[in-house]
């Protein structure tokens, strides 16, 4: 039953976990070498809040036009 809540919830749009991105570890230590768009890990700047490492971002700014 678990799975056909987390469907519709998926479905109908409410479920954000696909959004949800690894921040880079290395560059929560201060010592990534790449830049931020060659790792494929993110790199939020300071005012974006981490959670179990990871960020939620903008679906807008991930689409493809």
């Amino acid at each position: 039953m678990a799975n056909v809540v987390n469907m519709n919830s998926l479905l109908n749009g409410k479920d954000s976990r696909w959004l949800q991105l690894e921040v880079c570890r290395e560059f929560q230590r201060n010592k990534c070498s790449r830049q931020d768009t060659e790792c494929k890990f993110a790199h939020p700047p300071a005012n974006v809040e981490v959670q179990n490492g990871k960020v939620t971002a903008c679906y807008d700014s991930i689409k493809i036009m």
